[in-house]
């Protein structure tokens, strides 16, 4: 359940301890999601990293983080709005998220690489809330019959 390997459970109190951590990271993560406003704040103009190839051509707004969550259908067998927006953040990815600007900040990933993942982050979002469509889409035909 907790996916520990045959030794790692060996007292009730080391159970406890592990659940209780377990607990509060995904707390603190959760905190994290709640907190973010759709927008990283870059460090100060002097921030310098090794790897700054096309840095100049990244702008703030492909630095943002977009939030909220996409519509879903509402009847079966209703096509997809052409440009739905991406699903919710989800625990890992807020996690995902946060280590990058983390990385960022700390001078580890250049501005370009930060704007590229962050890229992919919206582009995995926006193709799971398609799935996601579809999805309800077809149970929503499948309960009331009508497909």
């Amino acid at each position: 359940m907790l996916g520990w390997d045959q030794a790692q459970a060996r007292s009730w109190n080391g159970i406890c301890r592990h659940t209780a951590l377990a607990a509060l990271a995904q707390l603190r993560a959760a905190a994290i999601r709640n907190a973010l406003t759709g927008h990283i704040q870059l460090p100060g103009a002097g921030h310098d990293t090794s790897d700054t190839v096309n840095d100049g051509d990244i702008s703030d707004a492909d630095l943002l983080v977009p939030l909220g969550d996409a519509p879903v259908p509402v009847r079966g067998g209703q096509p997809c709005p052409p440009g739905i927006t991406p699903i919710r953040l989800s625990i890992a990815e807020t996690v995902r998220l946060a280590s990058l600007a983390r990385q960022y900040a700390t001078g580890l990933i250049s501005r370009a690489r930060l704007a590229f993942a962050l890229h992919w982050s919206a582009r995995r979002r926006r193709h799971q809330a398609i799935a996601r469509w579809y999805h309800y889409s077809a149970r929503l035909l499948a309960i009331t019959g009508t497909g």
